[in-house]
């Protein structure tokens, strides 16, 4: 597996050579900067996350389910009559209903996270570019997978140069 590394000096120049790819038809682009820039998402096409979504729907079942269960334990397995009080009363499972959903959601958000983020890697080949960790700091970088259909050595190491690359970095992955 190929992937061409493009070290830019500075964001403008990043995001531009992102817009040109994209435009080109390269989906498998990977840009690696020292802060969040929004441009580089707009330039590349990314779609929204689906992450809160996915938060709110966990919260949402997880705090269904503790009423549900409070309401079972106390309404039908286990009655207790306290004071001729309904044992269904809603007020009294409001505060452990509450703190179950935020802390499914919590999870959840951690988790999806955690995985759909790759941090679960330690070590990526990336890291073994010279230069790489100039991307914690100062410099802007830009990568091409080679499992991408546009893809061509010579000519995307060309069109990356001519977009204002600093160097391209060619990497082989060994299997």
């Amino acid at each position: 597996m190929i992937r061409l590394f493009a070290e830019y000096a500075d964001e403008a120049q990043l995001v531009a050579a992102a817009a040109q790819l994209h435009e080109r038809g390269y989906r498998k682009v990977e840009t690696y900067t020292p802060y969040p820039l929004p441009a580089v998402d707009d330039a590349l096409g990314a779609r929204p996350s689906r992450l809160p979504i996915a938060v709110f729907i966990a919260g949402l079942v997880m705090g269904g389910a503790t009423y549900w269960f409070q309401w079972l334990i106390t309404h039908v397995l286990y009655p207790l009559d306290v004071g001729n009080r309904p044992t269904n009363f809603p007020l009294s499972f409001v505060p452990i209903t509450f703190e179950m959903t935020v802390l499914f959601a919590a999870f959840t958000a951690v988790g999806a996270v955690i995985v759909l983020g790759r941090l679960l890697r330690l070590w990526d080949p990336i890291f073994e570019v010279d230069g790489f960790e100039s991307a914690t700091a100062t410099r802007f970088w830009l990568a091409v997978d080679g499992g991408d259909p546009v893809f061509d050595r010579d000519r995307t190491t060309d069109e990356l140069t001519r977009s204002g690359a600093a160097r391209v970095v060619v990497q082989e992955e060994r299997a």
